[in-house]
């Protein structure tokens, strides 16, 4: 099992974009997460074309991914 965590993003556009962190603290705050990607967006590092990539907070979660593998090749 993997787990994930997605902060989404809203770009100056009104696209969506996705930071996704592999293996990231259990039970992180909203707070947490809310400082983590308003930083982000305010360290305004990341553009595209001439627009901000990171312009705005859409959510956060956590993805869970299980895999069960049913047969493997020797």
């Amino acid at each position: 099992m993997s787990k994930k965590l997605e902060m989404q993003f809203i770009t100056e556009e009104g696209k969506n974009r996705v930071i996704a962190v592999d293996q990231p603290k259990e039970n992180l705050t909203a707070s947490t997460v809310q400082t983590a990607m308003e930083t982000i967006i305010a360290q305004d590092m990341f553009t595209m074309d001439g627009y901000k990539v990171f312009s705005s907070i859409k959510g956060a979660r956590y993805v869970t991914r299980t895999v069960e593998d049913i047969l493997e090749a020797e």
